[in-house]
């Protein structure tokens, strides 16, 4: 599916979290960004973040706990970048967290290259039926 004006902001927001956090000057931390777009139309975004004990975490994971510390969890749109201005479907581990934080996330557009977009069910065919909704 084609990408729209509203993919292309959402894009845009992605590049500027890594501008804005690459500020602060961290090792391993912000080569990635990544912003998604609710089912209630705000906005969260995140950047990677690295340390050399071996913890780290996805940009994806970022906007996520980010969405869920502001009380939503259904994702219309997602998207991931990095610093180079290449667009990066999720990796497994975030296909899986942006499944299960919400049962309607099978229909959550993923921004997959600088012209398409495909939903989550297509990148996560067998995924787990499970989620962690109450």
């Amino acid at each position: 599916m084609k990408l729209t004006m509203e993919d292309k902001e959402l894009i845009e927001e992605a590049k500027q979290v890594i501008l804005k956090s690459k500020q602060i000057k961290l090792v391993d931390t912000a080569s990635m960004g990544s912003s998604l777009l609710t089912s209630n139309g705000n906005l969260f975004s995140g950047v990677c973040m690295g340390f050399y004990c071996g913890i780290g975490s996805c940009a994806e994971y970022q906007a996520i706990g980010s969405m869920v510390s502001n009380g939503e969890n259904e994702i219309k749109i997602i998207v991931a970048i990095s610093e180079n201005g290449n667009i990066h479907p999720p990796c497994g581990k975030c296909r899986e967290m942006i499944n299960q934080v919400c049962k309607g996330n099978k229909d959550t557009f993923v921004i997959v290259s600088k012209n398409k977009k495909i939903k989550l069910k297509e990148l996560l065919p067998l995924a787990w039926e499970c989620s962690i909704e109450k």
